[in-house]
């Protein structure tokens, strides 16, 4: 019996056509809290990135990819990037290695405005606000996105060693502490509401939505998803745009 269902934003809740929520989703969303089994989201968008749409009503956010994870009575997992680590980033940026969006638990900021910057915030349908990049070492941070591609993926590992990279665009990765990960975020939501992982789904479609499908029973890749995420996925569903996820939700007889 399925008691929760973990679900990604960008290209599974949220379409990256429209930025909107597919009212198919929304309907089967309204059907499974009917039901009483937990929706929660699960991405790497904190809070106050979040739309109107899923800003609340949802049972639990596992946010800032795992890294702040909280309900309706307050935090019960965080996990910060070790300050050393910071410190080391925020310089590779100073010295021109790539630039970075630093997401603190109030606020998120970039150092620069670049094509790439600008690209990946268009994806996601957000707009970033400029910053200094000594306010990250105002702290704590949980996160950061280095924008480079995969070839460069290794300066942020080979100038750190707490924290691990994983992506969902091409366009850059996020960079979080070891111990954290959407894998983390999800076990901690299961032990909070005393529920197995083989009682537990989740929907992704990024590289960064891996680790969430080792935390549950059943996995369910999204039709515009990665090739390898289709890969360890249990099902695979329509796209985004097409209703995926009701459609799933449906032939598993969870509506």
């Amino acid at each position: 019996m399925i008691k929760a269902a973990f679900f990604d934003v960008d290209g599974t809740l949220l379409s990256f056509e429209t930025h909107r929520m597919p009212v198919s989703t929304r309907a089967a969303l309204t059907r499974l809290r009917e039901r009483g089994i937990l929706t929660i989201v699960s991405s790497g968008r904190p809070s106050y990135q979040l739309p109107p749409a899923l800003a609340d009503g949802f049972d639990a956010y596992v946010s800032l990819s795992g890294s702040l994870c909280y309900d309706a009575r307050g935090v019960y997992h965080s996990v910060q990037i070790d300050p050393v680590d910071v410190r080391a980033i925020v310089e590779q940026a100073r010295d021109g290695a790539f630039d970075v969006l630093v997401m603190m638990r109030d606020r998120a900021f970039v150092n620069a405005l670049s094509d790439r910057v600008v690209a990946t915030a268009q994806q996601a349908g957000l707009i970033y606000d400029l910053g200094h990049l000594d306010d990250a070492y105002r702290g704590p941070v949980y996160q950061f996105c280095a924008f480079l591609g995969e070839e460069d993926e290794h300066l942020v590992l080979d100038g750190t060693s707490s924290v691990k990279t994983t992506r969902w665009s091409h366009l850059f990765c996020d960079v979080v502490p070891k111990e954290g990960g959407k894998a983390a975020g999800v076990r901690a939501t299961l032990e909070r509401y005393g529920i197995a992982p083989d009682e537990a789904i989740a929907f992704g479609d990024g590289e960064n939505d891996l680790s969430m499908f080792e935390a549950v029973g059943t996995s369910v890749a999204m039709g515009n998803a990665w090739d390898p995420v289709k890969d360890a996925a249990t099902y695979v569903t329509d796209d985004v745009d097409h209703d995926g996820v009701a459609h799933m939700l449906a032939k598993l007889k969870l509506l």
